[in-house]
């Protein structure tokens, strides 16, 4: 099911979506064909025989069974796959966040990931919260999960990458920020993210001692706003 909240034009992906529904297309299509391979298999078996009467009658029963089953199966899958619109969800969490009340924002914000369990927003939203309050295992839990379930959107990529980077070495953040700038190439914080990717690669070479003596804080270094121009929204991101 594709969810969208009514205050954002982008995405919100909850259960079923339109790969699914193609998966099921696919599902029914191998179903019929075997039910034909297996109907024409029998058929041929009692061809010429006193059964055959009654075996055409039973896979004419059976096949009209399967159509309505195929029908059935078919429009639910459809409806899954159908946007729905939803009242914005993370109202209360936002709110908190801007007031500073931190664990009444991670109590919404799991409250909504408990009712979308696939929503990437609602993982990302809630990886940020635990970040904020430094339960980083936590923090890192959530933001896979938003990767894993909306693979092209950017920002859980940059998050995720920063927190390994500020835990670890630069090779931990490579494969994030360059997946995350391959979906977000004009990102604000652009050179930071190149700056750790080029740190990488030489570490990799052995040029360069792994580790930094200069590690960044958990967030990376604010843009220059006068010299960088706004990135654009990424897929999925929905703005309160």
């Amino acid at each position: 099911m594709e969810l969208r909240g009514t205050t954002d034009q982008h995405a919100l992906l909850e259960g079923l979506n339109m790969p699914m529904l193609e998966m099921a297309v696919m599902t029914a299509l191998v179903a019929v064909l075997v039910a034909l391979l297996g109907t024409v298999l029998i058929l041929r078996r009692y061809k010429g025989t006193s059964e055959e009467e009654k075996v055409r009658k039973v896979a004419r029963f059976g096949w009209v069974g399967l159509i309505v089953y195929l029908v059935i199966f078919l429009i639910y899958y459809e409806q899954k796959a159908t946007p729905k619109t939803i009242p914005y969800p993370f109202a209360k969490g936002d709110a908190a966040i801007a007031k500073g009340d931190f664990k009444t924002a991670i109590q919404a914000y799991e409250d909504v990931v408990k009712k979308y369990p696939t929503m990437a927003q609602a993982h990302f939203k809630l990886g940020m919260v635990y970040r904020m309050v430094k339960a980083i295992p936590k923090a890192k839990a959530e933001l896979q999960i938003a990767i894993q379930e909306d693979p092209d959107r950017a920002e859980p990529y940059f998050a995720l990458g920063s927190i390994l980077w500020s835990q670890g070495t630069s090779i931990d953040a490579l494969p994030y920020f360059q997946k995350g700038l391959s979906l977000d190439p004009s990102n604000p914080q652009k050179n930071f993210f190149i700056k750790i990717i080029n740190r990488a690669k030489l570490e990799q070479k052995g040029l360069l001692k792994p580790g930094s003596s200069a590690r960044p804080r958990l967030s990376p270094p604010a843009p220059d706003t006068s010299s960088s121009a706004p990135a654009p929204s990424p897929k999925g991101v929905v703005s309160p």
